[in-house]
């Protein structure tokens, strides 16, 4: 009997992006290909463009039986994804749309253009000069960024130039690994010339923007832009590090409704297609603005639960639908303001302290917690007797699971997130002196 499912390259997929592919009704219909992981591309020493061309070299032998490539995650996976796509002849979202979402200043030149009223002003800062105060042609305090930005790393408020030479230092430091890879895609890719002048080691220097932050969710299709909804952000006291993004959003109907127009205008702009996004806004209340943040070319895969408990649309498969150039149809999601009788949310379980872990919820531990929360999705991401700074970390807190619930309003989210605490035994001692 021939297999009738079509084949897709899903290359360097996360852990999460493997239980979510993995799931019945997604391999009913699809023969998905997993081709390197995510956490071999985080280990010291991992070449980018050697393992693209060995990866390349691997399959375009056996093009044909390939329908589609898809990488979900932001950095390597999606880059990685095109280019294999245009080396072996397969549709994707162009490599230069990707890149002028992931590359931070090109990205705010075609915002700019698209909508210069939601754009705050910014400014390019090269690490390898020494630093002067004419070098800032804006008024502290305000937020620095990578231009290829990756895992908030060295993005942070900055309120006096003492704070910005430790962070061009620091940047000096820090970055040159992540923008050796991002730029030999670049040097590996068709991109056009003017694109290449400014590479992924630069900083980015913005005006502070604050109010209630916000991922506004959609996808591309034929050059169509359609919306699916917008996604509240919520943070620790530190105000940087997430502690939870809720869905639907509190805001205004009106407000995302203008995020929405904001969102198309730059998504078609950059020339994105074929794919998922989500731009992240500010909004303030207190003058009704909306600032644009940034523009991923990819989907927001950790709220992929939160679209599946509160519209019952699966992401992971409507991904699939745009690879395979299928039409997702998912134009009757957009609703703000709709009341969905219920609300769901991803919290993220952290520590401000590092630790060794000491334990982790085992398989009984997990199978009690689905069967008291069926619809959940849960993530540990931390491993037993390793340090909590050995897994992928922001600069400020220690990330070690994430737990998606739903439920009919607020009150009842809380109190089912508390229940679920106590049902994930994690423990975490002290990291010996050496």
């Amino acid at each position: 009997m021939t297999d009738a499912r079509e084949r897709i390259l899903a290359v360097c997929p996360t852990p999460r992006d493997r239980a979510h592919f993995s799931r019945p009704e997604i391999r009913k219909t699809h023969d998905l290909e997993f081709w390197g992981t995510d956490e071999e591309t985080h280990e010291p020493g991992f070449d980018g463009l050697q393992f693209l061309n060995e990866t390349i070299r691997a399959i375009e032998g056996r093009r044909s039986t390939y329908r589609a490539v898809v990488g979900i995650d932001d950095f390597p996976a999606c880059l990685m994804a095109a280019l294999i796509a245009e080396a072996i002849g397969l549709p994707s979202p162009s490599f230069e749309s990707l890149f002028l979402c992931q590359h931070k200043y090109y990205s705010r030149l075609h915002q700019r253009e698209a909508a210069p009223d939601a754009i705050p002003q910014f400014h390019l800062l090269d690490p390898s000069r020494s630093l002067h105060p004419s070098d800032i042609p804006m008024a502290l305090p305000v937020f620095v960024k990578p231009v290829k930005s990756y895992l908030s790393i060295l993005a942070r408020r900055i309120n006096t130039l003492a704070d910005l030479s430790r962070t061009v230092e620091e940047a000096r430091l820090r970055l040159p690994g992540i923008a050796e890879m991002f730029n030999g895609f670049v040097g590996a890719s068709r991109l056009d010339k003017r694109f290449r002048e400014i590479p992924g080691s630069f900083l980015l220097v913005e005006e502070l923007l604050s109010g209630h932050q916000v991922t506004f969710d959609g996808y591309v299709y034929e050059g169509h832009v359609v919306p699916l909804g917008v996604v509240d952000s919520f943070f620790t006291t530190n105000g940087v590090s997430f502690q939870r993004f809720e869905y639907p959003s509190r805001i205004p109907a009106g407000v995302q409704e203008r995020m929405a127009r904001i969102a198309e205008r730059c998504i078609q702009r950059i020339g994105l297609d074929r794919t998922f996004f989500n731009v992240e806004f500010f909004y303030r209340p207190e003058d009704d603005a909306i600032r644009l943040v940034e523009i991923n070319g990819r989907m927001a895969s950790q709220f992929a639960p939160l679209y599946r408990m509160v519209d019952g649309i699966d992401l992971y498969a409507m991904q699939l639908d745009l690879a395979l150039g299928r039409n997702p149809d998912g134009r009757q999601t957009w609703a703000p303001g709709r009341s969905r009788g219920m609300v769901a949310a991803s919290f993220v379980l952290r520590r401000f302290e590092n630790g060794v872990v000491t334990r982790v919820p085992g398989p009984e531990d997990l199978e009690r917690f689905a069967q008291r929360f069926p619809e959940a999705f849960i993530e540990v991401l931390v491993k037993e007797g390793e340090k909590l700074s050995d897994e992928l970390q922001d600069d400020y807190s220690f990330r070690y699971a994430l737990v998606d619930l739903c439920a009919k309003d607020r009150n009842a989210l809380q109190k089912q997130f508390n229940q679920a605490k106590q049902l994930l035994p994690f423990a975490f001692g002290p990291i010996a002196s050496p």
